[in-house]
């Protein structure tokens, strides 16, 4: 299959699941979010930030290793993968279970203490995963993957609405969580096609400890990147006697951060995804691993564009038309979070360049940069900053993050810092240009007129892309074609028997 066909099919494949997916954690969260309070849903954010801690800080990627080796296709290979992984579940339910009643104490809530021993539930349901739906993607198969994703979010957005109106408190967002690790992985051993195994085979365990130990610590800078201003603002009460944070002030702010973060989440999984297995496969081809790179800059500063400048403009207007407004003081800081993951989803082409070449340092190095913005987050909470400084010093950060993973791919690779540069100063134009337009009044324009004026301006924006780089006309050339070829062998009739 030609890389245009394996693009395009597997995009759609990707697209598809993500879309899916994303609607439905979108519909989740609005419906506990308008059936609970701002303070218990504040309290159910907690519950996502305890898995994420002990997950990030524990991932070695077994599952990005099967697909970036070139015997990731081997049994005995992907059996040691899946005893590591089942390790690593088990060790993390077990500290979550003992640590729930600290964790319960540093939010300020130690009667939810046997709510966040429940919690241990998640990680030991999610280490049994059968991780052949990863070992399929080397071909570019991605349906396996997909299907264990959108089935289980299906599942668990039907019985959101019963648990929510049954419970009414945090307690629905708990069985949320174990739900969904539980039907991923019942669905990922449905739709495997090898039989689930463990091994041990040495050679095989320690190349996963080589390629994984770095992002040990990456994980640990990606939980204080993703989820540490989750945590400042839920425990500053009781770090600093001078903060005015509350679990509602966290309540509000996850709804702004969930909201900016699902289409960039969206965007850089299916970018991942696709253009891992590609970039691995041209790594003996230089001219043919920097078309790709230059691709994947070109796409992801695509879609960046998008997600910043909708929500710069209309993001405070859809938060409160969806969530009420109880929430709407998300709408002053949303543009700013929005414009952080943004970044990210342009540090998603040089991340994925480099673990296709193995090199898992470039991550960690990257957030290791990233995480400065702590310092920054601490800051504001100890002298009760509004919130919107928190947003601005995830940008920032993310911002120092990008700069330094495009020089160190340079410096460690050889690919050019300029492959991307182009790509990614249209998208600082872009996102300057809406910037400038919603401190100009834009985003306070009448609702309709407030959404008319933003998907012009994004329409503006990707003519604007599409003119300046042949590689996306390309790609939309080939889609059409690839349709307009369709539609004929539609309208041509069936030949006579």
């Amino acid at each position: 299959m030609s890389s245009h066909r394996s693009i395009l099919r597997g995009g759609a494949t990707l697209g598809f699941g993500q879309v899916v997916s994303q609607v439905c954690s979108f519909g989740r969260n609005i419906i506990v979010a308008r059936l609970i309070s701002p303070k218990d849903f504040g309290i159910a954010a907690t519950f996502a930030v305890t898995v994420s801690i002990f997950e990030m800080i524990s991932n070695m990627s077994a599952d990005k290793l099967l697909i970036q080796a070139k015997d990731g296709d081997e049994a005995p290979f992907q059996k040691t993968a899946q005893l590591i992984h089942a390790g690593r579940g088990l060790m993390n339910a077990s500290i979550v279970f003992l640590a729930g009643g600290p964790i319960a104490s540093l939010f300020g809530e130690p009667q939810a203490r046997w709510a966040f021993e429940c919690v241990a539930l998640v990680p030991l349901l999610r280490g049994l995963l059968h991780l052949d739906t990863s070992r399929l993607q080397r071909e570019m198969r991605f349906r396996p993957a997909v299907t264990v994703d959108v089935g289980s979010q299906l599942l668990v957005t039907a019985a959101a609405l019963p648990l929510a109106f049954w419970l009414r408190d945090y307690t629905a967002m708990l069985w949320v969580l174990v739900l969904q690790a539980g039907s991923a992985t019942i669905i990922s051993h449905l739709v495997a096609q090898r039989d689930y195994g463990w091994a041990w085979e040495k050679s095989y365990a320690r190349r996963i400890i080589s390629f994984g130990w770095p992002l040990l610590i990456n994980g640990l800078l990606l939980f204080i990147i993703m989820d540490g201003d989750r945590v400042i603002i839920g425990s500053a009460h009781r770090m600093f006697p001078t903060s005015s944070y509350t679990l509602a002030d966290l309540g509000v702010y996850s709804v702004g951060f969930a909201l900016a973060q699902a289409p960039a989440g969206f965007t850089a999984n299916i970018c991942t995804s696709l253009f891992l297995p590609l970039l691995s496969r041209a790594q003996e081809s230089r001219p043919q691993f920097e078309r790709r790179y230059l691709a994947s800059a070109q796409i992801v500063s695509l879609m960046a564009i998008v997600v910043a400048t909708g929500f710069i403009l209309a993001g405070g207007r859809f938060v409160t038309l969806v969530y009420g407004q109880r929430y709407a003081a998300a709408g002053i800081y949303i543009g700013w979070l929005s414009a952080m993951w943004a970044l990210r989803i342009l540090r998603s082409a040089p991340t994925t360049a480099a673990m296709a070449y193995g090199d898992t340092r470039n991550a960690m190095v990257s957030n290791l940069a990233r995480s400065s913005a702590l310092i920054g987050l601490l800051f504001v909470a100890a002298t009760g900053r509004s919130l919107v400084w928190i947003a601005v010093c995830g940008f920032l950060g993310e911002l120092v993050a990008l700069m330094v993973c495009v020089w160190r791919l340079q410096l460690r690779h050889g690919l050019p810092a300029t492959l991307c540069l182009k790509p990614y100063a249209a998208f600082f134009v872009g996102t300057g240009i809406a910037g400038l337009a919603a401190a100009g009044g834009a985003a306070n324009f009448g609702l309709p007129s407030t959404f008319f004026f933003t998907a012009c301006l994004i329409a503006a924006q990707l003519a604007g892309m599409a003119f300046l780089f042949s590689g996306i006309r390309e790609e939309l050339r080939a889609a059409v074609v690839k349709l307009r070829s369709l539609v004929t062998m539609q309208d041509i009739p069936d030949a006579a028997p």
